[in-house]
């Protein structure tokens, strides 16, 4: 009876081991998890040949035929690997999110990594469904951006450089609220030290001074992003208070303005792609300390970057 419990006991481990590895796999790509299925249900089936000839054997030796054995686990314990065929990471993002290929060619790895292995290519202005959004963002280009994984009409998936997709153009305006579906990103890292509307102005002290955009506060030289893909309409010093000042148009008449940089690291007319690197902060013009004065308009009318920021 001992070896019954011994080998009970081992296969129990296995089937631990198992279900492990099935939810390590579970949270990868979609590739391995397929491949750890197949591997899955060869090894259910060598354990179950393994465990009716260990059930026979021990039958003839205890009761020489006359009594069976009882099979220790239950089948279904061992049975019941699930298809894995659509699973994919915790935190998926809806499916009805799809972006469109902004550049020429565009490699989909298997992995969120741009040394990981090519296995297809989008083409340009090709739609895809973005699956889940990476917590590896890198800068390739001079472009900061997460990781993405997208899925083509033919259902193929991979990872892709998220700089090189953009959002779906925003086709109207929501009459109450004034926001529209566009997802700009925020354009440097640091502190919201003071927000959109009225406020008493830091220079002149001045109440029911009006804000047309959000501060950033941040060291100097820290770096500053394009909020989304566009144009550079303007990018030079300004005495109206902006200092240096780039200036990037949008479709559907938007335009962002990125006011007090140190450097501008791009010039008038040159295409940008949202979190492409284009300056800069710094406390050029009127300022009181190190900070990125970020606007978004809409024509002439000063919006609430916080309403288009995702």
């Amino acid at each position: 009876m001992k070896k019954i419990y011994i080998a009970v006991l081992l296969i129990l481990t296995i089937s631990a081991l198992d279900a492990q590895q099935s939810n390590r796999f579970a949270e990868t790509h979609k590739i391995k998890v397929i491949k750890q299925h197949t591997l899955d249900l060869k090894n259910r089936d060598a354990i179950l040949r393994e465990l009716n000839a260990f059930l026979s054997e021990s039958s003839e030796e205890i009761s020489s035929g006359e009594i069976e054995l009882g099979i220790p686990v239950e089948r279904n314990a061992i049975e019941g690997v699930q298809d894995t065929d659509n699973f994919h990471y915790s935190g998926v993002i809806p499916p009805t999110i799809y972006g469109y290929v902004n550049t020429e060619s565009l490699n989909m790895r298997s992995e969120d990594v741009a040394s990981s292995e090519i296995v297809g290519k989008l083409k340009f202005r090709e739609r895809v469904q973005i699956v889940f959004q990476s917590d590896r963002v890198e800068v390739i280009k001079n472009m900061r951006a997460p990781w993405l994984l997208v899925k083509r009409n033919n259902g193929d998936e991979g990872w892709v450089f998220g700089a090189f997709v953009s959002d779906d153009i925003p086709s109207k305006i929501d009459d109450d609220s004034g926001r529209t579906d566009w997802s700009m990103i925020m354009p440097s890292s640091g502190k919201l030290s003071s927000r959109f509307g009225y406020r008493i102005d830091p220079i002149n002290k001045k109440r029911s001074t009006f804000h047309k955009g959000i501060d950033i506060s941040a060291p100097t030289g820290t770096p500053v992003y394009a909020a989304e893909s566009g144009i550079v309409f303007d990018a030079g010093y300004k005495t109206s208070g902006y200092g240096n000042l780039i200036v990037i148009k949008h479709a559907d008449d938007m335009a962002t303005y990125y006011g007090h940089l140190s450097k501008m690291l791009v010039s008038k007319n040159t295409k940008v792609r949202k979190g492409e690197l284009i300056g800069n902060v710094g406390s050029t013009g009127k300022s009181t300390g190190p900070h990125l004065h970020f606007e978004v308009r809409k024509g002439d009318q000063a919006l609430n970057p916080e309403d288009y920021v995702r």
